[in-house]
């Protein structure tokens, strides 16, 4: 008759199946002297003119330049600022200036999402395999609105 397990093996078995624990296991695998990281691209689903995504290695006064234009034509009368990681801080930088400078002339609202990631790990010899790691990233969406003159009328 076999014997029972003892507590910590079947607490160790339990762990194994905690799907966020498999995921710190995975990045604990990643080893730099093995392995190379390489990010994939994100993947930009929906790219229409009024569609600004904001990164920390565009130049800040260029993207201003872009919003504004974009506002100040008649076609267009919103835009939407896609932020992912880091650079929402510089998204949410970027939007409170633009309704700033506009003087109460435009409106914002936003929305906050995850989204996943793939890395891959490249093996830096023969001896390991290739593998991925999978993480998940916080986006923030900010739509940038001209407020309507009907608007304006009924709150005078």
């Amino acid at each position: 008759m076999d014997a029972p397990e003892t507590s910590s093996a079947a607490t160790s078995k339990s762990h194994q199946n905690h799907p966020q624990q498999q995921l710190n296991r995975q990045r604990r695998e990643f080893n730099p002297k093995t392995h190379s990281l390489n990010k994939r691209p994100i993947s930009k689903p929906i790219h229409r003119k009024c569609d600004i995504y904001v990164s920390n290695k565009s130049n800040f006064q260029a993207q201003m330049k872009q919003c504004q234009e974009l506002l100040e034509t008649e076609a267009i009368g919103e835009i939407y600022l896609h932020c992912l990681g880091n650079a929402i801080k510089r998204g949410i930088t970027l939007a409170l200036k633009l309704v700033q400078e506009s003087e109460n002339r435009l409106g914002y609202e936003a929305n906050t999402s995850t989204i996943d990631l793939i890395d891959d790990l490249h093996p830096l010899n023969d001896e390991e395999d290739f593998s991925i790691q999978k993480r998940k990233n916080s986006c923030l969406h900010i739509r940038i609105f001209r407020h309507s003159n009907n608007l304006k009328k009924a709150q005078a």
